[in-house]
């Protein structure tokens, strides 16, 4: 009889999509994130490509993947398809430019849990592309990190 293993748990990535605002991330922010990352070993890091969080966000993950050269972390870039707001940063892998709430949709969809980063994670707000994309997460179950 053949013996049987147990699966890596880490060999499969962890999808982590990632939401926030344009004014950027506060310093609690930036370490709730860090402590999020440093829970995986094998990541997909996916974002939207704005300015200001969107941007930090990329940066984190940079960074991270930079000090901890033993994991992976793949960065995709949803871009928006008014390049207005885009910070174009470099990604690992591009997708298609779309209009923001496709994009969001998408990364929501290519994602096993989101983290949130809302001017106000206690005040939702209507016509926020944040808490929009926050509100689809929540439709599909989906685990949040909201900071």
């Amino acid at each position: 009889m053949a013996a049987t293993t147990t699966p890596n748990t880490n060999s499969q990535p962890m999808k982590i999509g990632f939401t926030g605002n344009r004014h950027g991330l506060s310093y609690q922010q930036k370490e709730e994130i860090k402590a999020v990352l440093d829970k995986y070993d094998n990541i997909i890091a996916s974002h939207g490509d704005c300015v200001g969080s969107d941007t930090e966000f990329h940066n984190l993950c940079v960074e991270h993947r930079e000090k901890h050269p033993e994991k992976q972390i793949a960065i995709h870039i949803y871009p928006p398809n008014i390049p207005t707001m885009r910070a174009f940063n470099k990604a690992d892998v591009l997708m298609d430019e779309k209009p923001y709430l496709e994009r969001n949709t998408d990364i929501v969809k290519n994602s096993s849990i989101l983290i949130a980063c809302p001017i106000d994670k206690n005040k939702e707000q209507l016509r926020s592309g944040t808490w929009s994309t926050v509100r689809k997460a929540r439709k599909m179950n989906m685990p949040i990190h909201l900071f």
